[in-house]
């Protein structure tokens, strides 16, 4: 099976819903509009906010509701509040630009900071598809994002994410890590869209009790300097990429 499929927020969790191995791994997710904000509020703890096109965490809120207030925190720093969703609505700016709100995952934490795992899928010479590497990436103080240069964040190898957050090592951190590649490979499957069709890069989740989610898909610039510490990855991502630009 393969889905033509738009690289908005929206678009990518409608087309993966419909494939029966993913479903269960994608969080609830719905256009950002203000009866659907209102909705989540009451369903989930926390919800985000997000641009529906953007990347690199520009632009995304998390909220959750206390009480009489809806509190929020755009990107990073210290809650504000809201008394309504349409408030929230008019200091976010929500109608200058299309949003999702979707569902916040308990996210497994390191020394007290969320994580979440990029991971990288890249066309070989032989323009096959092929599993490159993961990596965690890790919040920065106060930031509700994991992007590293937006939310002054530190990337650590999923190795040790796994250990120091969950306590998995050995066979049971093996057994996680094929998860997500197994997950990854299955998107990479129906994922078409032949401008950007040699590497994606893939974000994921690990929440707190151990389940695995998918959070988003970034199919024109995944962002090869997350790896850079891990040398033999970055040494094949960047002969890949290589080659791929000489092919143009």
């Amino acid at each position: 099976m393969r889905v033509e499929c738009s690289v908005s927020k929206i678009n990518f969790h409608r087309t993966f819903k419909k494939v029966s191995q993913l479903r269960a791994y994608l969080p609830d997710t719905a256009r950002g509009r203000e009866p659907q904000i209102a909705w989540y509020l009451e369903r989930y703890p926390a919800i985000f906010i997000k641009p529906n096109g953007g990347g690199r965490g520009i632009g995304v809120t998390k909220a959750w509701k206390k009480g009489a207030l809806i509190y929020y925190v755009k990107e990073k720093g210290t809650p504000r509040t809201a008394n309504s969703v349409r408030s929230l609505s008019k200091q976010l700016g929500l109608k200058k630009n299309p949003h999702i709100v979707q569902q916040a995952i308990h996210l497994a934490k390191v020394d007290g900071r969320p994580f979440d795992i990029r991971l990288m899928m890249m066309r070989d010479q032989l323009k096959r598809w092929k599993y490159i590497g993961m990596i965690a990436k890790v919040a920065g103080n106060q930031s509700v994002i994991t992007n590293v240069a937006r939310g002054k964040g530190y990337v650590m190898s999923i190795d040790h994410a796994l250990q120091k957050s969950l306590g998995l090592t050995g066979a049971r951190a093996s057994e996680k890590k094929n998860e997500m590649i197994r997950l990854a490979k299955v998107c990479t499957r129906i994922y078409s869209k032949s401008r950007y069709d040699w590497q994606i890069g893939y974000d994921l989740a690990i929440d707190k009790d151990g389940k695995v989610w998918f959070i988003e898909i970034n199919p024109t610039v995944p962002a090869h300097g997350l790896f850079r510490n891990e040398t033999s990855t970055y040494r094949r991502i960047k002969q890949i990429a290589a080659f791929h630009k000489r092919q143009k």
